[in-house]
């Protein structure tokens, strides 16, 4: 581990501990991806061991909380959109067919 760094969550892919590590960056706590896939020769061992998200110390509180609201926000229901009946992962706020805000 980097001195100073903690890991605060695990992932299985580097696609999600990017955008958890662009939350942080983007609400003032800075983030380091860390997989261990030998540079992308080896993409599996990133099922095995994990995708590690990292930050400072004195940020690991705060990064728990924020991280803590990503995955609230992730879990929302779907919805059926009102325009053309098409199902919506509840975490988007507009219908990706046609555009219509939730309601």
């Amino acid at each position: 581990m980097r001195d100073g760094l903690v890991a605060v969550a695990t992932y299985l892919n580097e696609l999600d501990a990017a955008v958890a590590r662009n939350r942080l960056d983007s609400l003032g706590v800075a983030a380091v991806v860390q997989a261990d896939n030998c540079g992308g020769m080896r993409p599996h061992l990133d099922l095995i061991r994990g995708v590690k998200l990292l930050v400072h110390t004195d940020d690991r509180e705060k990064a728990l909380e924020i991280l803590a609201d990503l995955e609230a926000d992730d879990s929302s229901p779907p919805w059926l959109c009102p325009a053309c009946g098409e199902e919506v992962e509840g975490n988007f706020s507009a219908c990706w067919n046609c555009g219509q805000e939730r309601p």
